[in-house]
């Protein structure tokens, strides 16, 4: 099966704890931790990502992103970039994957992304202003 949003509209409200909504070219995925995904369809990779916090908020840029690049291989299957959104920068946590996967492994993505947002805020907690973030 080739993923679109429809189909994996369909499949994502079928996982119990899940919300989910569409949000204009992507779903929204809420799990009942209040950690938000947002997950694109393009043509050949469906990308599942959660915004982190404000590049505004972190006190060394720098320093942030040199812990980022030394220790993001730490939590499995995520990766993490800064994603402009609405004229501000945002540390964002993502993963891809084939638009031909199996159920199961978009599941699993998705899944695997809501545990690693906790896990990236411990890890980088001191470099950011916890007031405000995710």
């Amino acid at each position: 099966m080739t993923w679109n949003n429809e189909n994996l509209r369909q499949l994502a409200e079928n996982h119990t704890g899940w919300v989910v909504e569409s949000e204009g070219d992507c779903l929204s995925i809420s799990n009942d931790e209040g950690v938000d995904a947002f997950v694109y369809v393009g043509e050949k990779q469906i990308v599942v990502e959660s915004i982190l916090f404000p590049v505004s908020q972190v006190d060394d840029v720098a320093a942030l992103n040199e812990m980022v690049l030394q220790t993001h291989q730490l939590v499995p299957l995520t990766a993490i970039a800064i994603k402009n959104i609405g004229g501000e920068n945002y540390y964002v946590a993502f993963g891809a994957l084939s638009v031909s996967s199996k159920d199961e492994v978009v599941i699993e993505e998705v899944e695997t992304l809501f545990s690693n947002v906790g896990d990236f805020l411990d890890l980088y907690a001191d470099h950011f202003e916890t007031e405000g973030v995710a």
